[in-house]
């Protein structure tokens, strides 16, 4: 493990994204889910040296397993990727629907 290369993780590690799910108090479930797919994207951030990934993401809100990610910044292509796929996976139970908007 000597010969692995260290991942710069910012000091203050803290996401604050704001986290919404369409009735999450009769399902919580929905709140789980965007917990999992934020450490999925997190992760594939960390694979790509990019651990400054989700301080671009202001909020996520899951309204009937349609994504909404809101942007305090424009993503890459990547980035979107990222999400779509860890949205797109068992983390997520197959959902599909993906929408980005950049916060004004």
């Amino acid at each position: 493990m000597e010969d692995e290369e260290k991942i710069e993780v910012p000091d203050s590690y803290s996401l604050n994204i704001i986290i919404e799910a369409n009735r999450e108090d009769e399902e919580p479930w929905r709140l789980n889910r965007i917990q999992r797919v934020i450490g999925y994207t997190q992760a594939l951030a960390d694979i790509n040296k990019q651990a400054e990934f989700h301080s671009k993401i202001y909020s996520i809100l899951d309204y009937k397993g349609f994504l909404t990610v809101v942007w305090k910044s424009e993503p890459t292509d990547q980035e979107k990727e990222w999400i779509k796929k860890a949205w797109d996976s068992s983390v997520a139970d197959y959902e599909n629907n993906v929408e980005h908007f950049v916060k004004e």
